[in-house]
């Protein structure tokens, strides 16, 4: 270790006194400070370690260590060293809306036993690198017995730390860091401490997805040398939205790429060798969901050396969406769903929800990263790849050159059961991570519900205190009042019928508003749920509809939003199940089916 550093600078307890310090500040810059100073005293080990923790982070995207520790397994933890009892917590956890305010509180009323077996051969104060090792332990237990070591190990650092230490070690175990040193200011904090611009910094980040390394190659003047890695996914590329087509072209004006928005799956491949992995919008590898499709990606090669094709193999990153495909038709988003939601895929699956990857985007083609090509250069490589079979495909991109042009192709991709389309500059890099005005997407929003709030949830973090999460619900419907001919009609508010959740939409003073008259409604109170006497109407857009069997509405609507609080109206005034049947039964893929 080089001279200039202070072991004690690597103790966790600067780490949490810097955590507090950011916390309790309100000046961005301040906060930027705070952490750049703090970056600059460490070595390189610990540099990585304390730039992923700040990141809400325990280990890097891509990284082989998941540490896999559950809600129940802290819970138990605590429960252990301290003298609280689950109610008691259950009280914090309330109030506070995370698990750090729970164990900082613990530590204050630890057990007056130690439990020896726990720390023995340990120095009293707690290093990054321990807990980093810690981390990889707790990542590495399997089997039968694993939520018990993991608890012991994690009971072991617990017993180490003092009360501010415990609620920011709690905090990167769960993920609720939330101290203000979100990662736009982990980003910010890195460039200021190694004097380099916060653009260079953030675009290094997006390529290769690992915020230590990025603090590394800062540090060591090697910002430049940043690439894509393999098996290290990459934030994608995203849309921003325009509503018409002579808008779009408007915008553009010149020859624009035309393509269709598939109803899946944003889905990265990354095929390396003999090795393929595929990523979802949220960077998980979900490989497993889709053997098939990682099987059709190992058949890849070039066009130039078809004659080769048993041997010789390409490396590659492709961007596109994963679509649940049967019939040579596109089945309804929630098709794909069933296969996310399963652990194990048997044969039986395989053929009831086949799936297609539909490629439009190349990020690495052999041997060097492509994001920097413009969108025309990207596509004539896409064009020198040989598909092995119908799993992968590559749909035909083709130029508009007026406002009509896109609004009739939008009707026609409607009609083939498509979300709408994606106009893309001919000219555009690949941008990770960033809505730009580069690609837009053209859709069109389905009615909106009216629906009544039944239940409510106190959110966490930031809305910790506060109702935000809002189960809804809408009129049922029941025989009469001709039963004989069993004429259906919307029943009154005696038959609501849950349609879902919604929590995103709605501003700060707008939950303040829900929260405090949620409170006047209340008929059970469950601890962090309540049951609510139906009065407040929200008014909600979304996606599309799909069947459900968890929802007694026999419905559930995907990616709800809050649009407005319906003041005007009231309970009788909602939705019922007949407006949601029309809705769906619209959606392409409904009739479809029914038309068959």
């Amino acid at each position: 270790m080089n001279d200039i550093y202070s072991k004690s600078t690597f103790n966790f307890s600067l780490f949490t006194e810097a955590c507090e310090l950011v916390r309790i500040t309100a000046s961005k810059n301040k906060k930027i400070d705070i952490i750049a100073r703090y970056l600059l005293s460490l070595d390189e080990d610990s540099l990585y370690q304390a730039v992923l923790f700040f990141s809400g982070r325990v280990f890097s995207r891509g990284s082989l260590y998941i540490l896999n520790i559950g809600f129940k397994t802290i819970m138990q933890s605590i429960l252990e060293i301290s003298d609280l009892t689950e109610e008691d917590i259950a009280k914090i956890h309330l109030k506070h809306g995370d698990m750090g305010s729970i164990a900082e509180y613990a530590l204050t009323k630890k057990k007056t036993v130690t439990l020896f077996s726990y720390v023995e051969n340990q120095s009293d104060s707690l290093t990054l690198g321990e807990i980093y090792t810690q981390f990889k332990k707790i990542a590495n237990q399997s089997g039968p017995n694993s939520n018990s070591d993991k608890k012991n190990i994690l009971k072991g650092l617990l017993l180490r730390c003092s009360p501010l230490e415990a609620k920011y070690l709690v905090k990167i175990v769960t993920n609720e860091m939330r101290i203000g040193s979100y990662e736009g200011l982990v980003e910010m904090a890195i460039a200021k401490a190694f004097d380099k611009s916060v653009e260079s910094v953030r675009e290094a980040l997006l390529v290769s997805g690992d915020v230590g390394n990025v603090a590394l190659l800062s540090k060591n003047d090697k910002l430049q040398s940043v690439t894509l890695k393999p098996f290290v996914p990459m934030n994608f590329m995203l849309a921003d939205v325009m509503f018409t087509g002579d808008e779009i072209f408007e915008y553009f004006n010149k020859p624009i790429f035309c393509e269709n928005k598939y109803d899946g799956i944003r889905l990265q491949l990354h095929k390396f060798g003999h090795n393929c992995k595929l990523f979802s919008r949220n960077l998980s590898d979900i490989s497993y969901a889709f053997p098939e499709l990682v099987d059709s990606a190992l058949k890849i090669r070039e066009k130039k050396i078809e004659r080769e094709r048993n041997t010789d193999t390409i490396d590659i990153v492709l961007d596109g969406e994963l679509i649940a495909y049967k019939d040579k038709k596109p089945l309804p988003f929630q098709e794909l769903q069933k296969r996310l939601r399963k652990k194990m895929i048997t044969n039986a699956i395989l053929k009831e929800i086949p799936v297609q990857y539909i490629v439009y985007d190349i990020l690495f083609y052999e041997n060097r990263s492509v994001i920097r090509e413009d969108l025309t250069a990207r596509k004539k490589l896409l064009a020198c790849l040989l598909l092995g079979d119908d799993n992968i495909v590559i749909p035909k991109s083709f130029l508009v050159n007026t406002g009509d042009e896109i609004n009739l192709n939008f009707r026609k991709s409607r009609n083939e059961g498509h979300e709408g389309l994606i106009l893309k500059d001919p000219e555009s890099k690949y941008h990770p991570g960033k809505r730009g005005k580069y690609w837009i997407k053209l859709k069109e929003e389905l009615d909106t519900i009216d629906a009544v709030v039944v239940k409510a949830e106190y959110g966490h973090g930031k809305r910790a205190g506060t109702l935000s999460d809002y189960t809804l619900a809408i009129k049922g419907l029941k025989l009469g009042p001709n039963e004989h001919n069993n004429t259906l009609i919307p029943n009154s508010t005696d038959t609501l019928r849950i349609i879902g959740k919604a929590y995103s939409g709605l501003s700060n003073s707008e939950i303040d508003y829900m929260t405090n008259k949620l409170k006047t409604l209340i008929i059970k109170d469950e601890g962090s749920q309540l049951t609510v006497k139906p009065e407040i109407v929200l008014e909600v857009s979304f996606d599309t509809i799909q069947k459900s069997d968890r929802h007694d509405s026999g419905y559930a609507l995907r990616f709800p939003r809050i649009k407005n609080i319906r003041y005007d109206k009231n309970v009788n005034d909602i939705d019922d199940v007949e407006k949601v049947q029309k809705i769906y039964q619209a959606q392409f893929h409904i009739k479809n089916k029914i038309n068959q």
